[in-house]
This record gives structure tokens, sequence and C-alpha cells, in this order.
């Protein structure tokens, strides 16, 4: 299926990019004005994901949670838009 088949246009695609170029600064910060949200997971995180292990972080925006996985000594992978 293409763009068009799947309901989409290149207007509507181009302002979603738009949106995640102009915010990647408000996202990076977010998590230094929700400490506990970013503790809490990074608790969750360290129960299932070891030193060594492979992770695919998919929509991990820019890169807080791979960023700490990485310094844990985990192979990360970062996709998103």
């Amino acid at each position: 299926m293409n763009i068009k088949e799947r309901g989409l246009s290149m207007e509507n695609i181009e302002i979603v990019k738009k949106f995640y170029d102009e915010t990647v600064d408000y996202e990076w910060e977010r998590l230094e004005r929700h400490k506990v949200e970013f503790e809490l997971t990074k608790r969750y995180l360290n129960r299932y994901i070891k030193p060594g292990d492979k992770v695919l972080d998919l929509g991990g925006g820019p890169g807080r949670y791979s960023l700490y996985l990485a310094e844990l000594g985990c192979a990360v992978t970062l996709a998103d838009l």
C-alpha cells in the first residue's frame, strides 16, 4: 500500500515531522519535569533488562531511556521519527 492508499497525504506527514522536529527539546526536558516517572520507569527497566542485553527502543523520542540503558551496558538501537 502506498501513502495515498493508506489515507495519508504528504502534507499530513510533513505536519507530523515538523511537530517532532520542533518539540525535541520539550520532550527531552519532560523527564526533568516528571522525575518520578523517569525513576519509576528505570526501576521497571532494571527488573527486566540487564547489562549486555540487546534493546530496541522503538518510539523512544530523543533517547533518554536509550542513553540510560546504554550506560548500564546494553546494546541499544533507538528508532523514532
